[in-house]
């Protein structure tokens, strides 16, 4: 980690000390629809402070994704929870406010998120982003060794699950994921059990929704790369990966919602090295959906609400990879 890093690490691990001292209603809260990487955070930041005697309740907006159901088992998440009832937000996996939007009276005391900063940030206490480190559960691991606090069996398991899930089960782990990895197996962690608690049977709807997407793909060759968009229900990100998995280097999926509109990418690894920074280009993508946008340079989302946003959007992001490969595209039919 940089020095800023670090400072960011001891900002958050001093404000959490101080929660110690009394008696307070705290809240670790995560984004909706929660994913593997973020369930884990929470619940090992849960677990872990429960050592150092502070209680705390884990809430998410709207629900946690279906694959974190047999990690997530025996504990309760509160949905959608009113953030007034607590004297203390601890924000995992995110600072964007549209992935809170069905909280009441959202906001953030902490901050721990390996993504951009998005506008949750500007009024946080203590903030600790991280846009190096591939997920935010070997972030969690980083703040809980700064806290003293025992890595156990549950904890290493909890850790390795959130790192394993975040980097395509490895795929995309460098020498700082892998020696964190080693310690938690060191300390109880079987790599047999992480993949069970991760892997889950894809849904019926899910895999509806990839084939949809397939069905109804637009295709632009730029050079040699192949661009793909579609739009689905619901199952966005799904849906991208697929398509990659099917042969587009980069896949952009639509999902409009009644009041929301959520844009997911993924791309292959060899465009991150061509120039290509998905987390960038849906920066922008997020503003023109008025909402906001970010992730990571193989994988951008943006969720806003408004629908007239989302051609231009569309548009926007094709130039953006034009002007980074240095062709024009041209539509396949």
């Amino acid at each position: 980690m940089t020095p800023a890093q670090r400072a960011g690490e001891g900002k958050v691990a001093d404000a959490i000390k101080a929660l110690a001292e009394g008696k307070k209603r705290i809240l670790i809260l995560t984004h909706h629809n929660a994913d593997i990487d973020a369930v884990a955070s929470a619940l090992s930041l849960h677990v872990g402070l429960k050592q150092m005697g502070i209680e705390t309740d884990i809430g998410v907006a709207e629900s946690i994704a279906k694959p974190t159901h047999k990690l997530a088992a025996g504990f309760a998440f509160k949905i959608d929870p009113d953030c007034s009832a607590y004297d203390t937000i601890i924000l995992v996996e995110t600072s964007v406010p549209e992935q809170l939007a069905s909280v009441k009276n959202v906001r953030a005391d902490m901050i721990i998120d390996h993504h951009p900063p998005g506008k949750l940030v500007e009024k946080a206490k203590a903030v600790w982003i991280d846009e190096t480190a591939k997920s935010a559960s070997q972030m969690i691991y980083h703040l809980l060794r700064e806290l003293n606090i025992s890595i156990d069996r549950q904890l290493a398991t909890f850790i390795a699950a959130g790192m394993a899930a975040d980097t395509a089960h490895l795929r995309l782990a460098g020498l700082p994921e892998f020696e964190i990895l080693v310690e938690l197996m060191r300390t109880g962690a079987q790599w047999d059990e992480v993949l069970k608690l991760i892997e889950t049977p894809v849904d019926k709807s899910e895999s509806i929704a990839v084939l949809l997407a397939a069905n109804r793909m637009q295709l632009w060759k730029i050079g040699d790369l192949v661009l793909a968009f579609s739009n689905v229900k619901s199952h966005e990100a799904a849906a991208a990966r697929s398509l990659v998995k099917l042969g587009a280097d980069i896949a952009v999926v639509i999902a409009e919602k009644e009041q929301e509109v959520r844009i997911s990418s993924r791309s292959r690894p060899w465009t991150e090295k061509a120039g290509i920074d998905l987390s960038v280009i849906f920066k922008e993508v997020g503003r023109l959906i008025s909402g906001s946008g970010g992730g990571h340079a193989q994988a951008g989302s943006a969720n806003g609400y408004d629908k007239a946003g989302i051609e231009p959007a569309i548009k926007y992001i094709r130039r953006e990879i034009e002007k980074t490969i240095g062709k024009q595209g041209k539509r396949l039919e």
